[in-house]
C-alpha cells in the first residue's frame, strides 16, 4: 500500500527536533540531574519513579494496542489492503476516536514524571499540543464520513476533548 508523500522539511525538522531531544535528555541524565538529585534519586522520590513508570508502560501497551486495532482495519485477515474506510471498535475506541494518541500522551507525561527532566517535560507537552488538534481533525473527519458516529465519543481525552 502507498502512503501520501511527505514534504522533505518536516521529515528534517522532526529528525532535529528528535536529534535535539536525544541530547537534552542525555545531558540531563549526565550531567544536570545527578547534582539535583544525588545518588538516591529512586530511594528520594520512589512515588514519582513508581507513578512515572507505570504511566510509561500503561500509555505505551495502550498505544501498541490501539495501533494494532487500527492496522488491522486496513489489512484484514485476507491479508489485501482495504481501501475503505469503517469505524474502529475496541478498547478505548468506544470512548475517543483516537485513543493510540491519548496512550502516547500518558506515556510521555509518565516518562516525564519518572526523570523529572525538562527536556521530557517539554516532549510531553509538544506531544499533547501536536497530537490534540489532530485527533480533533479525525474527530471531526468520523463525524462527517459517517453518519452514524457514536455522539458520546470524544477527540482524544475520555470524557473531557
Amino acid at each position: 500500500a502507498s502512503r501520501k508523500p511527505m514534504h522533505i522539511g518536516i521529515g528534517l525538522v522532526s529528525c532535529l527536533f528528535n536529534a535535539l531531544n536525544g541530547y537534552l535528555n542525555g545531558r540531563w541524565f549526565s550531567v544536570f540531574s545527578s547534582g539535583l538529585y544525588g545518588d538516591d534519586y529512586l530511594n528520594e522520590y520512589t512515588w514519582q519513579v513508581v507513578l512515572g513508570l507505570c504511566l510509561f508502560v500503561l500509555g505505551m501497551a495502550g498505544n501498541i494496542y490501539h495501533d494494532n486495532i487500527l492496522m488491522r482495519l486496513r489489512r484484514p485477515a485476507t491479508g489485501k489492503p482495504n481501501n475503505r474506510y469503517s469505524v474502529p471498535v475496541g478498547g478505548l475506541f468506544s470512548m475517543v476516536s483516537c485513543p493510540h494518541y491519548f496512550c502516547e500522551a500518558v506515556e510521555w507525561t509518565g516518562y516525564a514524571i519518572l526523570t523529572q527532566s525538562p527536556a521530557a517535560w517539554t516532549f510531553a507537552l509538544a506531544t499533547l499540543s501536536n497530537l490534540l488538534p489532530r485527533a480533533y481533525s479525525i474527530h471531526k473527519w468520523y463525524q462527517r464520513e459517517f453518519p452514524k458516529y457514536p455522539n458520546n465519543r470524544k477527540a482524544m481525552i475520555p470524557y473531557v476533548i
